[in-house]
């Protein structure tokens, strides 16, 4: 009789258990036609974990293969289940890749990045039932990537890339569904926006600008680290425009100027030095094209290093000329919807050396604590009727003396009170402050009143004007086009694409890592404040997007969603003084992390 022996190894111990699976290996896995999935909600909090791995993971393709994983898992779910949400996740966790792809500086993940948007666009037909959406999604993307393409070399053809041959594929199977008279033109002009987006955001730090029948902004900087962010020439309008308003905030440290006007246009910005003999301050000038002036007020006085704002008539437009104390670091930028030219002026450099001192500390010895909504702007409304602006206040106030008594930090409210602050100006406080640290605090809300959690943001291009990130930011920023008058859509993609392109120029040297790792230590410190008490508090991430509000912040800045307050057990909780305690915790724990070098 034979004699078998069973679990035994060479040295008659035990055999090894077997290792268990990372969640990468168990989403790999499932990702196998023939693999059974696990219940639906199992298989829905694995492909969360992975997203959540993709956003702390290092920047560049380690996070874009998560996202991708993490998406292909969504996607597989979707069409057992034909639950849109995992539909639309899967769509934003492909942008999210793309977009960390296109970040790599390995030439090769640009196809990477090709590969992902592709299957975005495919998943946008499937998820609208409609051929003809998967073919203007799959256009956009081959108009874009054909831009980012690497030109041949040596005078051999450019290497053939597979995604965008198997979009010319698809394209071409799909002819039926192709546009054609007007709505062709407009699919090819859109194109034309996107390719020229595409280009503005591949110009590295210092590069000239690209064309500008290309590029929807021109951006240029010079060594003293001034920056002017316009439109194009060709945006130049048809008829004239009007200046409707000139807002101003002026400090010892710092002043920023918004000059708000009735459509957009074009402008040109110079400076003058000073001219003692003369008895002429330092100006810088703006000279708005086909602009009038009338009803605005000439001269408006304002303090602290901006002397004063002169408006003059000008034979093609309006000259608006700030007067300052002294020789200052420059920025000028617009913002769309409504159309605003903003000038900010600081006495401390755009870029700086901000690194962790020996030991590990950094320097916060200055907060802004930006307290969302305010006024007639109440922002989001739970079901209720507990509203956002009363919350966000609430836990400001909180915040503040916290960081005074237990950090020894100077704390800056944007608002102190239910009033309305415009988005502008609340950072323009933050920067005449001189702020270390920037904290804007929100409420955040879904259509449909499900979703739970906390998420934080940082500033950040939103590559993909249809993800719920640029939805969040459009429908934060609209409180400011509303009162512009101008028609704004805060859903309108062409109008997000814009502010992509703007804001990839404002984020200079290092300030979008700091912003994002800032953004990081706030979203850990929420979890591990709510966690002991809402063991089930849902982890939402750190995404980017882009929000006016830190648009032109010039210190790390983060936006911080304490809660869905469309959601009635978040809004429960939103509603007790605890949950709020616990959020403002939050806050002066990531504050003082971050100070601490961590």
């Amino acid at each position: 009789m034979a004699a078998h022996t069973l679990g035994c190894g060479a040295d008659g111990g035990a055999p090894a258990a077997p290792a268990a699976l990372s969640d990468e290996q168990r989403a790999a896995a499932l990702l196998d036609p023939s693999a059974l999935l696990p219940p639906r909600a199992e298989t829905v909090a694995l492909a969360d974990a992975v997203a959540i791995a993709s956003s702390r993971a290092e920047a560049g393709a380690p996070a874009a293969a998560l996202a991708e994983l993490a998406a292909d898992l969504r996607v597989r779910l979707f069409r057992l289940d034909q639950a849109a949400t995992d539909a639309r996740e899967a769509m934003e966790l492909y942008s999210a890749a793309a977009t960390a792809f296109r970040a790599s500086a390995d030439p090769a993940h640009l196809e990477r990045a090709c590969q992902a948007e592709r299957r975005r666009a495919l998943v946008a037909g499937e998820l609208a039932r409609d051929a003809a959406v998967a073919y203007r999604e799959l256009y956009l993307v081959s108009r874009r990537y054909a831009a980012l393409s690497p030109p041949a070399s040596g005078g051999a053809p450019p290497a053939p890339s597979p995604c965008l041959g198997a979009i010319a594929v698809a394209l071409a199977q799909a002819a039926a569904y192709r546009p054609s008279g007007d709505a062709l033109r407009a699919l090819e002009q859109e194109g034309h926006r996107v390719e020229g987006v595409a280009l503005a955001l591949a110009l590295a730090p210092g590069a000239s600008a690209a064309p500008a029948s290309a590029a929807p902004v021109q951006a240029t900087a010079d060594a003293a680290g001034d920056l002017v962010v316009a439109p194009p020439a060709s945006a130049a309008p048809a008829g004239p425009v009007k200046v409707t308003s000139i807002e101003r905030h002026g400090s010892d440290k710092g002043a920023r100027v918004v000059i708000e006007l009735s459509a957009p246009t074009t402008f040109n910005v110079g400076t003058l030095p000073a001219d003692e003999t003369a008895g002429k301050d330092a100006r810088i000038f703006v000279d708005i094209a086909r602009a009038t002036s009338r009803g605005v007020a000439r001269e408006i006085e304002v303090g602290g290093v901006l002397r004063r704002v002169r408006v003059g008539v000008q034979p093609k437009g309006t000259r608006v000329v700030l007067d300052l104390a002294a020789n200052l670091y420059r920025r000028i930028f617009y913002l769309p919807e409504p159309f605003r030219i903003v000038v900010d002026v600081s006495t401390r450099p755009p870029v700086r050396d901000d690194e962790a001192k020996p030991g590990g500390a950094r320097e916060v010895r200055r907060v802004a604590i930006d307290p969302g909504h305010g006024g007639n702007d109440t922002g989001a409304v739970g079901p209720t009727g507990l509203k956002e602006k009363d919350v966000t206040l609430d836990v400001a106030h909180r915040v503040a003396p916290l960081l005074a008594r237990e950090l020894k930090i100077e704390t800056l409210l944007t608002r102190d009170s239910d009033v309305y602050v415009p988005l502008e100006l609340r950072t323009a406080r933050a920067n005449a402050f001189h702020a270390d640290l920037f904290v804007s605090i929100h409420c955040n809300a879904s259509d449909n009143g499900r979703a739970r959690g906390v998420q934080t943001f940082s500033l950040a291009a939103p590559h993909d004007a249809e993800s719920t990130s640029a939805a969040l930011a459009a429908r934060e920023n609209a409180a400011r086009a509303a009162r512009g008058g101008q028609g704004a859509d805060p859903g309108d993609p062409e109008a997000r694409r814009e502010v992509a392109a703007i804001l990839s120029n404002l984020n200079v040297g290092d300030m979008a890592a700091r912003s994002r790792h800032f953004a990081e230590l706030l979203q850990r410190s929420s979890l591990a404040s709510l966690s002991p008490r809402y063991p089930d508090t849902k982890d939402q991430g750190v995404k980017g997007a882009g929000f006016f509000v830190l648009a032109g912040a010039d210190m790390p800045a983060a936006l911080f969603e304490t809660s869905f307050i469309s959601n009635p057990e978040d809004e429960a909780r939103l509603a007790t003084a605890d949950f709020r305690q616990k959020m403002a915790d939050a806050i002066v724990n990531a504050i003082r992390a971050y100070r601490e070098g961590k």
